[in-house]
């Protein structure tokens, strides 16, 4: 009843006073209705408890949302950097004057000539593992071991200091994938056998080609795909015996100076007649994205909806208030406020609630993404992809999501305080 003589006084000081006291009306039922030691003991515990809730759910899932867009960060400039960014496939084959043609598209950094091969490995130990070994002249081979060495120089994540400059490849030297070696328990300097992969059809009365090359370095470039298949080869003096295989591939590997270029480069290419059919890593990759695009949007959905387990709470404190003080809102209506009013009082009871924990939680959810965005926290050891945690903060993203949930704590809180238009302060006043 403390708050409704409070109220009184105000009416009987003065009209003026309860205009300007009126605009932290709202605030002020919530301290004394809900949060006063005073009030309800499970009114107000679960009020509290909705506020953590709202709070911790909010800035878990933002701050898991942004560190996944962290990795697929990532992810993403090291396929940029070591995938070649387009690959044009060939049949013919006049290399000089495709590299003059393609050196005068603008945009471009880089174009290598390759020769590709489906291939059988076999080790001294007799383990077998089928791959795909590409090959390029000792410049190619050069230009993408200083791709790989920047990269690891930006990432500071360089588990080997004295990383060669050039990959220089002799005579039946190749260079394969840690993943690749480590499948096959393949050290460097070990000899391996390489078959190609036509040779299953041979009848038994036919010998197969075969090359047994050196393993002069075992790469590592932090992404799966190429850890665990990636073999190099200098194709002007290793492998000649499969020149005229059946699995050869032929093309050439572009890398563009920027990778908003990646598509005009892709439509200029397409002018040219040389080509077969022209690859853009999006498309090598499409899978790989898809399925990280699922994973993400399949996390951000549970935690969502676990944030609106959490935020129904709310729901639970406005019922159980309007069942307790149904006298007092008789009273208050009786003290001259409308229904309107009345509504609009108990709705920004709730929502003082919730969107006080929905931006504290924005604000811890951002500090913490930023923080990692720009100090990576190294948790573990050098040897896995990703050592560290990174972030990558979307303030597009932030906004949809903030405005949603506004949205939906204003649904949420001004549906169960429509129940105080049921209230009548004549029948509730004579009992």
């Amino acid at each position: 009843m403390r708050v409704i003589k409070r109220l009184v006084i105000f009416k009987v000081s003065s009209h003026t006073d309860f205009i300007v006291t009126s605009k932290n009306l709202s605030f002020y039922f919530l301290k004394k209705l809900v949060l006063s030691d005073r009030s309800k003991s499970l009114v107000r515990r679960i009020s509290i408890l909705s506020f953590f809730a709202i709070t911790m759910s909010v800035a878990v899932f933002f701050i898991v949302l942004f560190v996944m867009n962290g990795m697929n960060k990532n992810i993403r400039s090291r396929i940029l950097a070591l995938d070649p960014n387009l690959t044009a496939y060939t049949s013919n084959n006049q290399s000089s004057e495709i590299l003059l043609a393609t050196s005068a598209v603008s945009g471009l950094e880089k174009t290598l000539s390759f020769d590709s091969y489906d291939l059988i490995l076999r080790t001294v130990d007799g383990q077998f593992r089928g791959t795909q070994v590409t090959g390029y002249d000792q410049d190619g081979l050069n230009f993408w071991n200083q791709k790989l060495r920047t990269l690891k120089d930006k990432e500071k994540n360089n588990l080997f200091p004295n990383y060669e400059t050039d990959l220089q490849l002799g005579e039946n030297e190749i260079a394969l994938g840690i993943d690749l070696a480590r499948s096959l328990q393949i050290l460097e300097g070990d000899q391996i056998t390489l078959i190609p992969a036509e040779t299953l059809l041979l009848s038994q009365m036919e010998a197969p080609t075969v090359e047994k090359v050196t393993v002069r370095r075992i790469l590592t470039t932090d992404l799966y795909d190429l850890d665990s298949k990636i073999l190099l080869f200098n194709k002007n003096v290793s492998l000649k015996r499969f020149k005229s295989g059946l699995s050869k591939i032929s093309g050439f590997h572009l890398w563009a100076k920027s990778s908003d270029d990646i598509l005009q480069i892709k439509n200029n290419l397409e002018q040219f007649k040389f080509f077969d059919r022209i690859e853009t890593w999006q498309d090598k990759n499409s899978d790989l994205f898809f399925a990280l695009f699922m994973e993400k949007t399949m996390i951000g959905i549970f935690l969502g909806l676990a944030g609106l387990i959490a935020s129904s709470s709310i729901l639970t404190v406005l019922a159980l208030l309007m069942t307790q003080k149904r006298r007092d809102i008789a009273i208050i209506k009786t003290l001259g406020l409308s229904n309107r009013k009345t509504l609009w009082l108990f709705t920004k009871m709730g929502l003082w609630i919730s969107l006080s924990g929905l931006f504290l939680g924005t604000l811890i959810g951002l500090s913490v993404s930023y923080y990692l965005q720009y100090y990576p926290v190294k948790v573990l050891p050098d040897y896995y992809y990703d050592s560290s945690i990174p972030a990558l903060v979307n303030l597009e993203f932030v906004g949809i999501v903030v405005s949603a949930i506004l949205f939906l704590a204003f649904l949420g809180c001004y549906f169960p305080a429509k129940a105080t238009l049921k209230i009548h302060p004549a029948l509730l006043l004579k009992r």
